[in-house]
């Protein structure tokens, strides 16, 4: 017995059993890390939108398909003076992207916008919008408002974006319309802010 206790006596010494635990507490906080990089990843997910439907802000249409064309306004957006307005402008424009109407879709672009009708045919050629949700109107300087929505395109694979060669992309934007003597009108959509993923 004493032999034994002698034995485990180095084990305890302060130089083999701090590291051990220090090891030990290492791998905890790795793992706890993990967990919660998980978790914080998920809820991030869900709040800005980086999957599907929650992208989109839509319920994904089991069909394949991109959903009713019709524009939505959320509670959000609804509140705001010229909802009703800024939904009318941005329906315009999808009607006239989902028929190939070039004249109809220029009539709701800025006056500075450069994509000619031979680019447009070239973009809109199968492509389909629907399920949009217009998610807040909110006012910024310039006389222009920032429009978040989300939306569901369908295309054919070759005429989506290089980086996702897919049937089906669901959408989160942040619009621009221009208030101006002119009415309403929609901004080109600037560098950075599209996000867009298989759905």
């Amino acid at each position: 017995m004493v032999e034994r206790a002698r034995r485990a006596a180095p084990v305890l010494r302060p130089a083999v059993l701090v590291p051990v635990v220090l090891v030990i507490g290492l791998v905890l906080l790795v793992v706890a890390g993990a967990l919660m990089g998980d978790r914080a990843a998920a809820v991030a997910r869900a709040s800005i939108g980086d999957t599907g439907p929650v992208l989109a802000g839509a319920p994904l249409p089991t069909d394949g398909s991109a959903g009713s064309p019709t524009v939505e306004l959320s509670p959000a957006a609804a509140v705001h003076p010229q909802a009703a307005a800024v939904r009318d402008l941005v329906q315009r424009s999808v009607d006239a992207r989902n028929s190939g109407s070039y004249d109809a879709w220029r009539a709701t672009i800025a006056s500075g916008a450069r994509t000619d009708e031979a680019a447009f045919a070239t973009e809109t050629r199968t492509v389909r919008t629907g399920s949009m949700v217009l998610r807040r109107i909110d006012p910024v300087g310039r006389g222009e408002l920032v429009v978040p929505l989300g939306y569901i395109t369908t295309q054919d694979p070759a005429d989506a974006p290089p980086d996702v060669r897919v049937p089906r992309l669901c959408w989160q934007v942040s619009a621009v319309v221009e208030t101006g003597s002119n009415g309403l009108r929609l901004l080109v959509p600037r560098a950075g802010s599209q996000l867009r993923t298989p759905c």
